[in-house]
């Protein structure tokens, strides 16, 4: 946009996003297993928070999954109709999906290298001496570029060879061959092994492996293979507008990356859920949530709380609020995530809900802002899933 741009103009460009049909029903259930994963993950990690880390594996294993799922929540708010995010129009730019993929793919390998994966207390010790010899070589190139950045060269050259001196007395690093202990020595490689290795490891076969890292990389810098074929028309790419090549490509890293934190996931259980005490047994323990609960008025005082169902990590609770109405409130590990009302007068309401727990839909479509806004003049039903953790919406 130049200046001198009007009203008409920005239209123009409102109306270039819109261009093209709706995305497929494979695209939309991408975003959606996107959206679905992310929202467990983020209840999963806080299920799991104020743990003390009973070893380094642990500690890192909290910090790369934290990494995870931040990076996976920008790419969900990136992604056109995608629930995270209200925009003016649906922008397609496949090529920064790409470099936020790749960052994903290299902290899922470095989550499994450093935390997943078996190995010696000795092995790991080096993995993790290499990791910081890497991260204090950086932080000196970083400051050794800064005019003012000279002072601090000493103490980071200090604890590269405090660094250094660790890797030697190590037994599995002195088991390496001399050539690559000089290598490692340098403080320029992070890994004992391969990306392609490890990424072969997580389940990613290595040529699989190999094409997928020169796609994604191809876009992080930008060089010929990165713009040479933005076109228009059937070709269409790399504008921001609609086509099947976006779609195809975006499709591509979204199902990629669900995969990758998934796997994830998985690991951070094996890690953490023998750490979590066990919650004591309680009466009215159910062996299974219903879809949906809702308990009968009768047999509440106004001002009373009961707890209606727990399974030992969703708990609903139900408060009479008048003769004829009361309130339930949802709770995910001690956290409450929604709050309904029931009334014999009125149909139920949905007061609250915690977003990020929940996986909402509004006529079997994905929740965008758009839909919440039609959504709030319509007259619509609702249906609490627990046992999914989804919110199901439906126009009348």
């Amino acid at each position: 946009m130049v200046q001198g741009d009007t009203d008409k103009d920005r239209q123009s460009l409102v109306d270039k996003g819109s261009l093209g049909a709706e995305p497929s029903e494979h695209y939309l259930e991408r975003v959606q297993a996107l959206d679905n994963v992310i929202r467990e993950c983020m209840h999963v990690s806080q299920s799991y928070a104020g743990i003390r880390s009973p070893s380094g594996r642990h500690y890192y294993a909290s910090v790369l999954f934290t990494a995870l799922i931040t990076r996976s929540v920008s790419l969900a708010n990136l992604v056109p109709h995608t629930p995270w995010a209200s925009k003016l129009i649906e922008h397609w730019d496949y090529a920064s999906v790409a470099g936020i993929t790749r960052t994903i793919l290299e902290l899922r390998l470095a989550f499994f290298y450093l935390c997943a994966e078996p190995c010696s207390d000795e092995e790991w010790d080096c993995r993790w001496n290499i990791f910081n010899l890497h991260d204090c070589t950086s932080r000196r190139r970083m400051f050794e570029s800064l005019p003012s950045g000279a002072d601090q060269l000493p103490g980071f050259d200090a604890q590269a060879e405090e660094l250094r001196d660790r890797l030697r007395n190590n037994t599995f690093f002195q088991s390496l061959p001399p050539k690559k202990q000089k290598s490692l020595l340098h403080g320029q490689t992070a890994y004992i092994m391969p990306l392609e290795d490890i990424g072969e490891r997580v389940g990613v076969e290595k040529e699989t492996f190999r094409w997928l890292y020169v796609l994604l990389s191809s876009h992080v810098h930008g060089l010929p293979m990165s713009f040479y074929r933005i076109s228009s028309g059937e070709e269409e790419r790399g504008r921001g507008l609609p086509s099947e090549t976006e779609e195809g490509y975006t499709s591509l890293c979204l199902s990629f990356v669900v995969s990758l934190i998934v796997g994830a996931r998985d690991e951070l259980h094996n890690f953490f859920s023998n750490l979590i005490p066990e919650r004591p047994e309680q009466s009215n323990l159910h062996s299974a949530p219903p879809a949906e609960a809702s308990p009968s008025t009768s047999k509440f005082y106004v001002g009373e709380t009961r707890t209606i169902f727990d399974n030992g990590d969703t708990r609903l609770e139900a408060t009479r609020d008048s003769d004829t109405s009361m309130s339930i409130i949802v709770f995910a590990s001690e956290t409450p995530v929604l709050r309904r009302r029931e009334s014999e007068d009125e149909e139920a309401s949905l007061e609250w809900f915690d977003p990020f727990y929940w996986s909402v839909t509004i006529d079997e479509l994905p929740a965008t802002e758009k839909l919440f806004t039609k959504l709030k003049s319509t007259p619509h039903a609702f249906r609490v899933d627990i046992e999914t953790r989804t919110l199901l919406f439906k126009t009348k």
